[in-house]
């Protein structure tokens, strides 16, 4: 019973360590392909994400960073800002993030 038992747990953990987290194809560093100042950073926040978004400040160039919460769900990343969810999807042909309006491409973080 117990060799069965232990047999049943090394399966179990097995399968649970090679199967996908669901999202994690979103995390990385991301940055606009039309405006290189613009990048966003997508990271897990327990079982959900944090989307942090940062822009230059029009006149300072300053930049300026807003973080939204972010879940999974069916395939896209669903990112919430003033009560307004917008679907984030990934581009298979080309790897690019789709926001809507905007297209990110994934590149290695900078490091500080």
């Amino acid at each position: 019973m117990m060799k069965w038992m232990g047999t049943a747990l090394a399966a179990a953990l097995l399968v649970s360590g090679c199967a996908k987290v669901e999202g994690e194809k979103f995390v990385g560093h991301w940055v606009n392909l039309q405006s290189q100042d613009e990048t966003m950073d997508i990271e897990r926040n327990g079982e959900t994400f944090m989307v942090r978004s940062t822009t230059p400040k029009f006149f300072s160039r300053q930049p300026k960073t807003e973080s939204y919460p972010a879940v999974y769900k069916d395939g896209a990343l669903q990112v919430t800002n003033d009560g307004e969810t917008v679907n984030f999807a990934i581009d298979e042909s080309n790897g690019h993030l789709n926001t809507g309006g905007e297209q990110y491409e994934r590149v290695p973080a900078k490091s500080n």
